[in-house]
């Protein structure tokens, strides 16, 4: 069961690149379960939201999700961190996860991600 983690240094007003680009996920097999959570230490004060999109096979799965700050739990791919929990469609021929953060807000931010496939 592969899990992709990082964390992103975002500058104000940016968008990264699809974070499974590049990878051995950037496409997966068919029934495939992938869950993607995310935190970043953005808060409100600074200027706006951190905010997750998420599309796969021309399908929005997540369109300006709001990107919890990161709190006292532990950060995973199980608990309040989730924002996606879904599976690649069984009869298509490729699937595409991709999966982007932009920081809206006026200073740099941190973003912790972990994509978890199974």
């Amino acid at each position: 069961m592969p899990l992709v983690k990082n964390v992103l240094s975002l500058a104000a007003n940016t968008t990264s690149s699809a974070v499974l680009t590049g990878t051995t996920y950037e496409y997966l097999s068919n029934s495939v379960g992938i869950r993607v959570a995310a935190a970043c230490n953005a808060t409100t004060a600074a200027g706006g939201p951190v905010v997750m999109n998420f599309t796969m096979n021309n399908t929005e799965l997540s369109k300006d999700a709001a990107v919890s700050k990161l709190q006292d739990e532990p950060f995973g791919v199980s608990g309040n961190y989730v924002m996606n929990d879904t599976r690649t469609a069984p009869d298509s021929v490729r699937n595409r996860p991709i999966i982007t953060f932009t920081n809206n807000s006026s200073g740099t931010v941190l973003v912790e991600y972990a994509i978890f496939i199974s």
